[in-house]
């Protein structure tokens, strides 16, 4: 009698250590979400621009797709105008679809800028105004969104860049 509860004990913990495996799984893929990317420059302006301004930004996707956050730094200039999202293809010049100098957190120091913020599906404008927020992941995840970056010396942009999946699930704050 006593092998039957010693077995079914064991038994028991191997089932809450499968559970609890499981469970932290589902957990992390919900929180972590999806990582993207874009370089920025101005070579990638359509028509390009002469600039020595660069930059990058990240975004990532937060449980449930709810929220995007993002972080931009620009390198070269503080003297930022507009930082937008368009969708467009690379080389195609599209629509604003989110202002992301809008309730964002911009520094300025002397020759660098840094921008952070959250999207959410109530900042969608254009074609994606009213819609959910995971139709511009979707946009973002197939390639057809990219960040565009004004400042006062150049009309159509200074700079910008196409906005790439990185990876799914693997990190847990943007860098």
């Amino acid at each position: 009698m006593f092998l039957i509860y010693v077995t079914f004990g064991k038994l028991v913990i191997a089932l809450i250590g499968v559970i609890s495996i499981f469970g932290i799984s589902i957990l992390t893929t919900q929180v972590l979400g999806t990582k993207f990317t874009a370089t920025l420059s101005g070579d990638q302006v359509a028509p390009p621009t002469d600039t020595s301004i660069n930059g990058t930004a990240s975004f990532r996707t937060t449980a449930h797709d709810s929220v995007i956050k993002y972080k931009i730094k620009i390198g070269g200039s503080s003297d930022i105008s507009s930082a937008e999202i368009h969708l467009g293809k690379k080389g195609e010049n599209g629509e604003t679809v989110v202002d992301l100098l809008k309730d964002s957190k911009k520094n300025g120091i002397r020759l660098e800028t840094s921008i952070r913020g959250n999207i959410t599906s109530s900042e969608l404008q254009g074609s994606l105004k009213g819609k959910p927020l995971v139709d511009l992941i979707s946009d973002m995840k197939k390639g057809n969104a990219y960040v565009n970056i004004g400042t006062p010396y150049h009309d159509n942009a200074e700079m910008r860049g196409q906005i790439l999946i990185v990876s799914n699930h693997n990190s847990t704050k943007v860098k």
